[in-house]
């Protein structure tokens, strides 16, 4: 009998937690995670059953390639390729794109040149967020969040370049 389309993402899912916990326990290189998240990506989209299952396990890996070389702290060079990935697939959810922006502005330490697109990345995100309704709990999370990338950036001596 054949897995449902819900049963198939529960094991992408629990296959990905397991390969990112396992990795991140050993403590492995940047580049042997993005390798091993590749394979893992290659291997469930020969199962995909169409082009949107497909994109949605390229923007997967995007999204955990850009959060490890945020938490490995990597240069411009491995950062970079990553982000402009997920931002060419598209971000899944809200939540994601606050995820990522908040990231990169975070990260501007390792490559302060970036820091107009970073900010401007991040604007985009807090306009998008600010539509959101204002009794969403989720709303408020992500304000604060981004309010807590600015504070970051600021630790490091890194100022939001001027609005005219």
């Amino acid at each position: 009998m054949p897995r449902s389309r819900k049963q198939w993402w529960l094991t992408v899912a629990e296959q990905r937690e397991w390969l990112t916990f396992g990795l991140a326990h050993a403590e492995m290189p940047f580049e042997v995670v993005v390798a091993a998240l590749q394979e893992l990506e290659r291997q469930f989209a020969r199962e995909a059953r169409s082009p949107a299952e497909r994109l949605h396990l390229k923007r997967l890996t995007a999204l955990t390639a850009v959060h490890e070389a945020f938490s490995h702290m990597r240069p411009w060079q491995d950062f970079g390729p990553w982000l402009r990935r997920i931002r060419r697939l598209g971000f899944p959810t809200l939540w994601d794109r606050f995820h990522v922006s908040t990231l990169y502005v975070q990260a501007l330490p390792s490559f302060r040149e970036q820091a107009a697109a970073a900010f401007a990345m991040l604007a985009d995100t807090e306009r998008r967020v600010r539509r959101l309704p204002q009794h969403r709990p989720s709303r408020q999370q992500m304000l604060d969040g981004i309010a807590h990338a600015r504070r970051e950036a600021t630790r490091h001596g890194i100022e939001p370049p001027q609005e005219r």
